[in-house]
Formats: C-alpha cells, structure tokens, sequence
C-alpha cells in the first residue's frame, strides 16, 4: 500500500453525504482532487472517505478490519452494536458465519435458475412496454426500471405475481431502509417483515415447504443451529434491498442515459455486441451504489493514516471507478474500455454481490427489449433529467417512445 495519504484533517471539506449531490450530481472535480491531494481524506467526528481504487479493493476485501455497517442509512443511530443479531443483514454478519449465511443467497441465484428466468423476464419486459405504448408519454423509472426487479425477485423466490406490488412498493416507500429497530419503523415492524412473517409462518406449518427460498432456510444449519423465524425475516428482506432497491437504481441510470443520449442510443441500435459493454461502463461509471461504509475492528494503518477502532470509513466505490490510475478518462462514457470489468460496483472479495449475475441479466434484457420494440426514446420536452449518476430514489424519468415504422 502506498504510503503518500495525507492525514491533516479538514484540508480538504467534503461531505459525501451532502444532499446537494441529489441535484447537482456526484462533483467528480472534487473527487479526482481528493484522490490526488489526499486519498484518505478525514471526515468530521473521526470519520474517513477513502477515494484510490487500490485503497478501496484493499478495504472492501479486508473484511475482518473493515465490517459492514448499514446502521445509519436504516435508521439506527447507536450503532451496529446495538442491532439485535438477528437483525443484521448478510453484509453485517461476521466471518465465519458470513460464509454459510451466504450459500442461502448462492442458491437463489444459481446459473440454471438464471436461465430458467431468462424468457420469463423478457416476456415482462415486452408486456410492460405494451402497456406504456398507450401513452404520449411516460415515466421510465416507474412503469419500466421499477418493475422489472421486483418481477424477477418474485419469481426468484417463489412468491405469486401479488409480491410485485409489495417489493415495488417498498423500494418506494423507504420500507427496505428499516429493521424493527429503526427509528422510522411502524410499532408492528417494516412492512416487509410481517409480509415475510407470515409467509414464514405458513411454510413452517406445512409436511414440506413448497416456497424453494423459505424452504433452504429452514432447513438450513448455520454454526451448529436451525434459523429462527426473525433471522429468516432480516435475510429475505435483505434480500428485496440488495435484489430490487438496488439493481432499480442500476436500471434506472440506463434508462436516463438512453433517453438523453441519442448517439449511444443509435450506437447500441447498430451494434447488439455492444449492449453488455453499456452495462457494465454503467456500472462503474454510474455506480449505483457510490459509496458504503465500513467501521473499523482495530487500530489500522492505510496509505498512511491512522484509523482507530471504531472508526467509521466510508468506502468511495463511486471514486475508485474514476480513478485515472487505472481508468483513463474515467469521467467520460466509453464503450471501447478494454479495462471496464474491473469496476467494483458490485464490491470485491469474500462479500462480492451474490446477485450480481442477475443485475447484468436483468439489465440486457431491459436495453435489449428497448432496442428490439423502438425506433428511438425521445426526452420530454421541459422535463428536467436527474443527473448522472445520481440518487434515483423518487425521480421520474420522462420519455416518449417511439414505434418503428
């Protein structure tokens, strides 16, 4: 690791939760400063933004000095320590339990269930623009980038086409960002837990589950024990999280790109080949999730600064896919990036996203069905397009289709 980060704290101001990225977009001026100047940059009350792509790979894969912590963004403000075991998501929990925890989610994602999805999710993907079709005009994010992962999470885990509704709902309303200890959530728990409670409950009373994903685990032995109901609530709404809440984000910011950008539209129209390259210049350079945050197990040294245990990082994902060490004019959006699988939008090491398959083919097909039904999306006149990348949670994506002759 090198040895050049700058320590000083509040050199450089930067706040990489400041709301006025939601309009302004992500400042990758400001970035590409922080990775040249000081790449462990200090946050306020002891915290740390780390920028380098190397600095970020070694965190992400240090698992055991860099721990998960989501309690912040799902409303916990007294820390990872203080949520229940049970309430911990799959990312939270600790090795060596993380890795049995983690075959629960491999089964659901397996390449044969993959494939078995495949013609399903096109099928989808027609039918909704059937629907839109009818319109002059229409909302790409909500009538399309929306639906098109929580129909496939549905169907993944064997639930009937009236959970569509649900997980959709719940991306939307916040639901997905609260445990039954957060702040924010009703006193009878996050809807989504009583929707899985029940379900639960009803598989647990039958000779033989019928539900493929309930049933792994509760038959599942992690550490010498069966899951309690609770434990198998926190993991299939984590589930929904990473599974719908996510990949939509990754949906919607290529939906945005089409519509504002004609020439990419047109290149992808002539050249199929090149729609799974598209994707994954998305990916990194329109990270959907920009940055995560770690808290640290002990004292460590990185690049040269000094963090403590306890300390919180947070893990500019978003920063190491610019970074100009290894992306050359990582800024711009390029289909001929030889370079562009390194990406890490989807994490590194031992807590890769398991779901990661089922984004990239939830996301061709989206693009392809497009390419396939439409002569070319046209913005709307007068809208305003959120940028990109950008936080896509309530934004509408205004677009006019237009049929092939």
């Amino acid at each position: 690791m090198a040895d050049e980060g700058c320590v000083d704290r509040g050199e450089i101001a930067f706040d990489p939760h400041d709301p006025r990225f939601v309009d302004d977009g992500v400042p990758f001026p400001m970035l590409a400063r922080i990775r040249q100047e000081q790449p462990v940059l200090p946050l306020a009350e002891g915290a740390w933004y780390l920028s380098r792509y190397d600095d970020v790979v070694s965190a992400l894969s240090d698992v055991e000095t860099f721990r998960s912590d989501l309690s912040a963004i799902t409303g916990v403000s007294t820390g990872l320590e203080t949520i229940p075991s049970e309430q911990l998501y799959l990312s939270e929990i600790e090795e060596p339990r993380h890795k049995e925890m983690r075959q629960l989610f491999q089964a659901v994602v397996t390449p044969s269930r993959l494939r078995e999805l495949e013609k399903a999710l096109e099928h989808h993907c027609h039918q909704l623009i059937d629907a839109m079709l009818q319109a002059p005009s229409v909302d790409l994010h909500e009538q399309y980038a929306m639906a098109i992962p929580a129909f496939a999470m549905a169907r993944l885990m064997g639930f009937g086409d009236d959970a569509i509704a649900h997980f959709m709902a719940w991306s939307w309303d916040g639901t997905l960002m609260q445990r039954p200890c957060s702040s924010t959530a009703p006193p009878g728990g996050p809807r989504s837990h009583v929707y899985f409670g029940e379900a639960v409950a009803v598989q647990r009373r039958l000779p033989v589950p019928t539900n493929p994903v309930i049933a792994v685990m509760i038959d599942a032995v992690i550490e010498g024990r069966r899951l309690s109901d609770a434990e198998i609530v926190t993991q299939l709404h984590f589930m929904i999280q990473a599974g719908v809440h996510t990949t939509r984000s990754l949906l919607v910011h290529l939906v945005n790109r089409l519509v504002q950008d004609a020439a990419l539209w047109a290149q992808l129209q002539d050249d199929r080949s090149l729609v799974p390259l598209f994707v994954e210049e998305s990916l990194r350079r329109d990270a959907p999730v920009q940055r995560t945050t770690r808290r640290c197990t002990r004292d460590v040294v990185l690049n040269g600064a000094v963090m403590r245990a306890g300390d919180c990082v947070e893990i500019g994902i978003g920063s190491a896919n610019h970074d100009e060490r290894l992306f050359a004019d990582g800024d711009d959006f390029l289909l001929d990036r030889g370079n562009v699988r390194r990406h890490i939008a989807f994490g590194t090491g031992s807590h890769f996203c398991p779901g990661a398959g089922l984004a990239r083919l939830e996301a061709r097909i989206m693009v392809a069905a497009l390419l396939d039904r439409l002569e070319r999306l046209e913005p709307v006149e007068g809208a305003i397009y959120p940028p990109l990348p950008g936080s896509l949670g309530h934004q509408p994506i205004p677009a006019r289709l237009v049929c092939r002759p």
